[in-house]
């Protein structure tokens, strides 16, 4: 009898015999040590700096260097989360431009698209990028200074053809858009942003909406298609800084649509 027998055999508690064995080995399952305190407390704290001064030590002298070298230009202060894989995946050919102390995890995905020229993505300052995140650019994905950018997925083409004879084919350039992204844009948990869009100063993107359309500056959308669920106050002082074009189209800009 092999051994893949002799466990099904005891899952399966075919006699007495193996009915006790199922009974010893769940037991046995659930036997751990005792805690200890302050020997555990310790030890549980030796661990998180270990592992920690471990991350710490490879971000540094080897998955930011490399990251670095991947990038045309990259600011200061480049801080990437180590959550296990270390650095993130960059496929194709693309153009990477981050500013100063950009912030983004190991685990997200940089894609350019051969269908496009040289595309493109520019990262502003002081952002924060959220995993998981894939970014496809085949022209160009811009994210402004300031944001907090928890997408899954931020692409400037929309995605396969509708029609299942054309869906193995490639996209036709003239479909690829840009994706531009304002200062201090919010984009939260699990938003998607596709297509020829941009989304203005300070907007919100709510938990799970799918952005395909132009979003106004200092709105709230949500919902898949994201629609307008709230307007921000607009400053006075930012009229001036934004200008009259913004001030207009957030003007024009109607809750539920």
């Amino acid at each position: 009898m092999g051994i893949s027998e002799f466990k099904s055999k005891i899952r399966r508690q075919e006699s007495p015999f193996y009915a006790s064995l199922y009974r010893f080995a769940k037991r046995l399952r659930g036997v751990e040590a005792p805690y200890i305190r302050g020997w555990h407390d310790f030890l549980y704290h030796e661990n998180s700096f270990r592992v920690n001064a471990w991350r710490t030590f490879w971000r540094l002298v080897y998955h930011q260097p490399l990251f670095r070298s991947r990038c045309r230009t990259c600011g200061r202060g480049l801080y990437i989360y180590h959550s296990g894989q270390g650095l993130p995946c960059i496929e194709g050919n693309i153009e990477i431009s981050i500013g100063s102390n950009v912030k983004l995890y190991d685990r997200i995905t940089i894609a350019g698209m051969t269908v496009g020229e040289s595309p493109r993505l520019l990262i502003g300052d002081n952002t924060d990028i959220s995993q998981p995140i894939t970014i496809i650019a085949g022209r160009e994905v811009a994210i402004g200074s300031d944001c907090l950018i928890g997408c899954t997925l931020i692409s400037d083409n929309p995605g396969h053809h509708v029609d299942f004879r054309d869906r193995s084919r490639r996209l036709d350039p003239d479909s690829i858009g840009r994706v531009k992204i304002g200062d201090h844009v919010w984009a939260a948990l699990q938003s998607i942003i596709v297509g020829n869009v941009t989304v203005g100063f300070g907007a919100v993107i709510g938990a799970r909406a799918v952005v395909t359309k132009d979003v106004p500056p200092l709105c709230i959308v949500a919902g898949n298609p994201a629609r307008i669920v709230k307007k921000l106050p607009f400053p006075e002082d930012m009229i001036e800084k934004l200008g009259q074009e913004a001030y207009d189209r957030y003007q024009a800009a109607v809750v539920g649509k």
